[in-house]
């Protein structure tokens, strides 16, 4: 039975707000990466800056502005998001907790470089479709700079939602399926990129918003669990 208002701890303020934040960036995060995946004109392909300006000088400037925007806000919430699920196993599974949300806090941290990148198409597109432009595209895309950035970004992140899928699983702290979901997201992401298959983002927006329900109401939960019985 959950306590009443009056029975929490006088300083547990803080901690309901901070439950609050990770379970709504848990929720939020897959929520907004549907919507902006499927207004994102990009082809994909690192050194691919013909197809890509061409793809974003083709798409509508409202809905490809809207999914910059939307991605920004991902920015912000997708390592929020994962470090809510680490302490959900941070007491019972300390080392995978430590190690999956790590894996995830540094993968997810070069998104913003990729939006980045995403803007700069954009407006390369509305600038004009020059051969300048996609020998710039080509170079920043293939820099040391930016693929060091997105080789962290892709195999960290990917790694990152099996060791906490496991965790979570083993933990017992969602149903199995939920912690299923939230693993079958990498492997599925792997095959959609280099087939090109990119109907299968949606399936990957599928699980992980499956699999965050879950997750993301044992985070609400928690937050009237005392900080050595619970987590962050």
């Amino acid at each position: 039975m959950s306590r009443t208002r009056s029975e929490l701890p006088s300083d547990s303020a803080p901690r309901v707000l901070r439950h609050a934040v990770y379970a709504a960036a848990m929720l939020l995060a897959p929520i907004l990466l549907l919507p902006g995946t499927f207004f994102n004109p990009a082809v994909g392909g690192i050194g691919a800056g013909a197809a890509n300006i061409a793809a974003n000088a083709a798409a509508d400037p409202t809905t490809n502005q809207l999914h910059i925007a939307l991605y920004l806000v991902e920015t912000f919430l997708l390592p929020v998001s994962v470090l809510g699920l680490a302490g959900l196993v941070l007491r019972r599974s300390p080392w995978l907790a430590t190690i999956g949300g790590g894996l995830g806090l540094i993968g997810w941290l070069p998104w913003s470089a990729l939006v980045a990148q995403d803007d700069l198409t954009f407006q390369m597109a509305q600038s004009g479709d020059g051969p300048q432009f996609v020998d710039l595209w080509n170079r920043l895309t293939t820099d040391g700079t930016m693929g060091s950035l997105t080789l962290v970004y892709v195999v960290c992140h990917l790694a990152a939602y099996v060791v906490l899928g496991i965790a979570l699983g083993r933990a017992g702290v969602i149903p199995a399926w939920a912690a299923w979901a939230l693993a079958l997201t990498s492997p599925i992401t792997i095959v959609a990129f280099p087939t090109h298959a990119h109907e299968l983002l949606y399936v990957v927006g599928v699980l992980w918003f499956v699999g965050s329900v879950p997750a993301a109401l044992a985070v609400w939960r928690n937050r009237v669990e005392q900080p050595a019985r619970g987590y962050l």
